[in-house]
């Protein structure tokens, strides 16, 4: 007997459930519509819809990755963000909704001609979200300390904006020709900044198929990002500089920004942001 949609959704939510995933019911829609190549609504019309076994051998494919707690963006290869939709694989962090809090305060603060810098741009959620929102005569470079994220935030430079950005393989700041960055007024950075006693390691957690490196950080979770703030501290025409982090972490970074001369402006949801 052919396999229904209303037949694979049930077979695959009690798995999904019997895997320990939180969100059974959406995954399994979200895998079939994908597959199907339809909006979620489809499902629930067509209920008694008959799948072809090509597609319901696809569909299991991807159900059994997220049953292994693969986050379904490395599954489709695709994420949502600010509206445009993004490649990503395993080499870059899962986007988060989060960051387009810091994409939002970023085109606020920005003024005609500015020159961002954005540190740790992973896949390039936000050089190239900001360069795609902002006026041509903003100019937005990049940088990453793993080549393999620069080839994806490349590529998605392309795929969205048709252009290139200037991306620099980078450890921070140490490694950006001193040329650009006299001339960069805006830093934005979403670093590693969980801190590994947050998380159960024993527990399967989709976490741990992210990238470590764009993770995780020493010294409660904050050592890049006083690193940054500490290395940015003479950069010549830095007038902002705004960062992502947990809400939680926000009374050091302001104390130890504050001691690197810079003052808080404001903080927002995952956000904050400093003047110099």
């Amino acid at each position: 007997m052919r396999e229904t949609v209303e037949s694979w959704l049930k077979k695959s939510v009690e798995k999904l459930k019997y895997a320990g995933t939180t969100s059974a019911q959406l995954d399994a829609e979200l895998i079939l519509a994908h597959v199907l190549g339809v909006e979620r609504t489809f499902l629930h019309a067509n209920p008694q819809k008959k799948l072809s076994k090509t597609l319901v051998f696809h569909a299991n494919n991807f159900l059994n990755k997220r049953v292994k707690r693969i986050p379904l963006a490395y599954i489709f290869r695709e994420k949502d963000f600010f509206g445009r939709t993004f490649f990503v694989n395993e080499n870059v962090l899962v986007p988060r909704p989060e960051t387009e809090t810091l994409i939002e305060i970023t085109k606020k603060y920005t003024k005609k001609n500015d020159k961002i810098l954005d540190i740790g741009t992973g896949s390039g959620i936000i050089s190239v979200t900001l360069k795609a929102e902002l006026s041509d005569e903003i100019e937005v470079f990049a940088s990453d300390i793993s080549l393999q994220a620069l080839a994806v935030a490349n590529l998605n430079a392309q795929k969205i904006l048709n252009q290139n950005i200037d991306f620099f393989e980078s450890n921070l700041l140490e490694q950006i020709p001193a040329e650009t960055l006299s001339k960069i007024t805006i830093i934005t950075a979403n670093l590693p900044y969980v801190n590994r006693d947050w998380v159960d390691f024993e527990k399967h957690n989709e976490l741990h198929h992210e990238p470590q490196i764009a993770l995780y950080a020493r010294k409660n979770g904050l050592e890049l990002i006083f690193k940054l703030l500490y290395q940015a501290q003479d950069l010549p025409n830095l007038r902002k500089i705004i960062l992502e982090a947990d809400p939680s972490q926000f009374e050091e970074i302001e104390k130890y920004a504050n001691s690197c001369g810079f003052s808080k402006i404001i903080s927002e949801n995952y956000t904050i942001i400093f003047k110099k």
